[in-house]
């Protein structure tokens, strides 16, 4: 009987774009801003506040996108 001695890799995941890492980007550090420990200026924290709020309604967009196209699809 012969043994199989190949490698076996698991699929690669796909490679986040651009787009992706910066949304990502954008929502660590806004949570970073508002959860922050530090005594920070009123303002730099109502600007994260609205940052995170437009990536949730981005996040939600897309996804509902997402589904419909899917929905299309079958």
């Amino acid at each position: 009987m012969k043994e199989n001695k190949e490698a076996v890799e698991l699929p690669e995941a796909e490679k986040p774009t651009l787009y992706d890492r910066i949304k990502e980007t954008l929502a660590m550090a806004s949570q970073l801003i508002i959860t922050a420990p530090l005594k920070l200026p009123p303002k730099v924290v109502v600007v994260a506040r609205y940052v995170a709020l437009a990536l949730g309604v981005l996040e939600a967009v897309e996804s509902a996108a997402k589904d419909r196209r899917e929905g299309d699809e079958e």
